[in-house]
């Protein structure tokens, strides 16, 4: 049994009380519905492969779909150039009000210009429809490469929130904020390189005051704890997401999840962000912490701008482990999660009491149907009546000020790693256990601490050292104890650092007056890192460490120059060129327009240089004839209409050339190999769909 959406006529459950594809009520009087919006909003505009839209932009295919629109690959004839046109929903670019604030934000993305911010171009009307132009990113977006890949690699995973950093802080310095930042806006493109899509696009859509059937746009699981309560995004708020983006990367999942907007808003507002070490053991606690520190609910205790991040994540990429191997979750976190069902169990009715008191016209249960697919979520508001803020859209919260001395204590509540001393925190009202600890030198303190709604927990905890046993003095001897360390490593001059004091190169020789420091020896990123608690003795201490090499100088050189080099699924970049590359057993590609592509196996176990003379394609020709007609296709490329016949070079290898006659509603397909010097002509019959190729002699061309 389905219910038939009045207005877009779609095909919903019967359970459903709002339509899936429109959003309009399906518990509303019809004729209501119809007779407020079927004369406000134009009909929904598709456009076909092969036509030309705005007499200017030819379209070859389809990309995606969201909550905006639909996203177009075309071709823009004034230039030539291929670019990315996205048409606005009907709902959305019929409001004069959102197009005027829509222009003014894009005026302001167009400044942006930066290797990781896709560029926008125009905002245009043409047959009845609103649309964007923006730069085309060949490549898929960071969301899909999640689910085609898994978790990331720590090393990759920072290497590109830095190039996300990058372009927001290029961006922030226009006083341009993104707003909906998330996986399915950042584009991977051919070279590996992050591209940060739709600037400024949130802003333009937000309304206040519609009286007529609108939506709000934004994206719950990816949205920071002051949007999710309808204040204004700021810079910061861009970083809160960025945080959750890292925390997905490192992952596979996000750190919150829920059914309902309102659900996942009150998990980003009261929630401690869980940690992602107990899904992956082999992130370092040092990113785990950025992660914390970029989702504090507080925007204060976040970093303050990109350039703050970028600065943490070169201090972690440093030192980064090698590997970063998934480690399956840990059973002994089930507890806290039943807590937490639990907790939102109780908040979830208290929140359900609110928006009845509010009148119930605000209709937030509409699920994340797609949320998954990174389609923003669409909350519909009753026809004739403006949109109103709840009074209480979350319950009120308490807020916790641990302070230690000395500072610089790890904070967790019930068990879970929140921070370091000094913190402030907004925490659900109840009864929590919070436990400091900081290293072996000082206990550790436990405490039960009960949090009240709207007031402030505040306690300072001073952490007492542990004692230890204090050495035997001869009688009438003053001096104190001298506890000498000697380190010698192999291979020699290694840095030497104590207690995160960077003390020297080895061989290395120091007296210290205690009989405990922490000892870090590293030597380059090609080198393994040594990081140890040593308990010494009086006297001397001499202790030798072997260095293990792990990474090794990969040289690449072609003739001609200027060839990208691949080596795994990893762009090293373009020849000549000279990388740090980790030992181990890889497949090397070398490409070049123009030339044949080599690829071959390689073993990294020293230092290894590699010259590769390309040899040079011989282009063949292909003369195509059709009957009666069609549009072609060559790899996607359009080529043109035939008749009348057409001749077109094509490189060596195999090659897919379209036929497609609109008129007669047919689509034929045909795969071509072309050999080096090679002349071939192809027949098409659009009627039968039957083609011919055959060999001719390149003096018939």
């Amino acid at each position: 049994m389905s219910t038939k959406c009045p207005k877009c006529h779609s095909d919903n459950t019967n359970t459903a009380r709002f339509c899936s594809n429109c959003a309009t009520s399906l518990t509303l009087d019809k004729e209501a519905i119809l007779s407020s919006t079927e004369t406000y909003l134009p009909s929904i505009q598709e456009l076909k492969r092969g036509t030309v839209f705005a007499e200017r932009y030819e379209v070859i295919e389809e990309l995606g779909r969201g909550g905006m629109g639909k996203v177009y690959r075309v071709i823009d004839n004034k230039i030539d150039e291929e670019v990315a046109l996205k048409l606005l929903k009907p709902e959305i670019a019929s409001d004069e009000m959102n197009i005027k604030r829509f222009r003014n934000e894009l005026k302001y993305a167009r400044k942006i210009s930066h290797n990781n911010v896709c560029r926008m171009y125009h905002l245009g009307e043409a047959d009845g429809a609103q649309f964007i132009t923006m730069e085309y990113v060949p490549g898929e977006d960071l969301k899909a490469t999640i689910r085609r890949v898994g978790p990331l690699s720590t090393g990759k995973a920072v290497i590109i929130i830095k190039q996300v950093c990058e372009g927001l802080a290029e961006a922030h310095s226009h006083d341009v904020v993104h707003r909906d930042l998330k996986p399915h806006n950042i584009m991977i493109d051919k070279n590996g390189n992050a591209r940060i899509m739709d600037f400024g696009i949130v802003r333009s859509l937000r309304t206040e005051g519609i009286t007529q059937s609108g939506v709000m746009i934004g994206t719950p699981t990816y949205m920071s704890p002051e949007q999710a309560e309808g204040k204004a995004a700021t810079p910061l708020s861009d970083i809160y997401s960025l945080g959750v983006i890292l925390f997905e990367l490192l992952t596979g999942r996000v750190p919150f999840e829920g059914d309902t907007a309102l659900s996942l808003a009150l998990k980003h507002k009261t929630e401690p962000v869980p940690d992602p070490r107990e899904i992956n053991a082999q992130i370092p606690q040092e990113l785990s912490l950025v992660i914390f520190k970029c989702m504090e609910k507080n925007p204060a205790n976040r970093f303050q701008n990109a350039k703050e991040l970028i600065t943490d994540l070169n201090k972690i990429e440093s030192s980064m482990p090698t590997t970063s191997k998934v480690i399956p979750k840990r059973e002994s976190t089930q507890g806290v999660f039943k807590n937490r069902q639990k907790l939102f169990r109780t908040s979830g009715f208290i929140l359900a009491f609110a928006v009845v008191v509010v009148g119930g016209y605000i209709f937030l249960n509409k699920i994340l149907q797609q949320k998954e697919e990174g389609e923003s979520l669409k909350v519909p508001v009753e026809v004739g009546r403006k949109i109103q803020k709840p009074e209480t859209e979350i319950p009120n919260l308490g807020k916790i000020n641990i302070s230690s001395d000395p500072t610089g204590a790890d904070i967790f509540i019930e068990n879970r790693l929140v921070g370091r001393t000094p913190l402030q925190l907004d925490l659900s009202p109840g009864v929590h256990t919070l436990t400091l600890k900081k290293g072996q030198d000082y206990q550790e303190v436990t405490d039960d601490i009960e949090v009240k709604e709207g007031q402030t927990f505040s306690s300072k905890y001073v952490l007492a050292m542990i004692a230890r046993k204090p050495e035997s003095k001869a009688v009438g001897t003053k001096a104190p104890p001298v506890f000498t360390l000697e380190v010698n490593t192999e291979p020699e001059g290694a840095d030497i650092w104590i207690d995160g004091k960077s003390k020297g190169q080895t061989p290395f020789k120091i007296e210290l007056n205690k009989n405990q420091c922490q000892l870090r020896i590293e030597k380059g990123e090609e080198w393994s890192v040594i990081d140890e608690q040593l308990n010494l003795t009086q006297g001397l201490n001499s202790i030798h460490r072997d260095l293990r090499r792990l990474k090794y100088s990969l040289s690449i050189q072609t003739n001609p120059t200027d060839a990208n080099v691949i080596l795994g699924d990893e762009v090293l970049g373009k020849t000549p060129l000279k990388k740090l590359i980790l030992r181990g057993f890889y497949s090397i590609k070398v490409e070049k327009d123009g030339f044949r592509t080599i690829e071959e196996p390689i073993t990294v176990d020293s230092e290894l240089s590699k010259e590769y003379d390309l040899v040079k394609l011989q282009p063949g020709k292909i003369r195509i004839k059709v009957q009666p007609y069609a549009t072609v296709f060559i790899d996607g490329k359009l080529i043109g209409e035939v008749p009348p016949v057409k001749t077109q070079e094509l490189t060596e290898g195999k090659h897919t050339i379209e036929f497609v006659s609109t008129r007669m509603n047919k689509k034929h397909s045909v795969e071509v190999e072309i050999g080096p010097g090679e002349s071939k002509e192809i027949r098409m019959n659009m009627e039968t769909g039957e083609s011919v190729v055959v060999i001719i002699e390149l003096n018939q061309l």
